[in-house]
């Protein structure tokens, strides 16, 4: 009889002690995956911020040249495919509304229509929204 019960605690013991290490193995992969996530769509912020600089005359323009075009709204598109994948994986729905409403400010803001000086305000004013949202992002 004291086997039967030494062996029955020992199996809930066990299972016990497998479905905690479980959820701890759980918790750590949706971390890693949140990290990836939020890592992978700061990454292309920049790129985007890089190509809207990389490619500003300095004064406005009438329109943007069809490559150009296509080249940031793919940008765009791989920025839209992470905010996807970070409401997927991130239980705060205000933080990733906000987070795709900047990336939207960034996509929609009409940087040929600005002169340089326009475009720097402008760009200064999402990178603090940025830093605040990458704040939160760490929680």
């Amino acid at each position: 009889m004291k086997e039967l019960i030494l062996f029955v605690l020992g199996g809930v013991g066990g299972f016990l002690l497998h479905t905690i290490a479980m959820k701890v193995s759980f918790k750590q992969r949706a971390i890693e995956n949140k990290i990836k996530v939020f890592d992978s769509l700061i990454g292309t912020w920049v790129q985007m911020r890089n190509f809207i600089y990389a490619h500003h005359t300095g004064y406005p323009m009438q329109e943007v040249p069809p490559e150009m075009a296509r080249q940031f709204d793919q940008m765009y598109g791989q920025s839209q495919q992470l905010i996807g994948e970070a409401i997927l994986v991130c239980e705060d729905d205000g933080l990733t509304r906000e987070i795709n409403s900047l990336n939207e400010q960034m996509y929609r803001t009409g940087w040929h229509n600005l002169d340089l000086k326009q475009a720097n305000a402008t760009m200064e004013q999402i990178k603090q929204d940025a830093l605040v949202l990458i704040g939160r992002m760490r929680h």
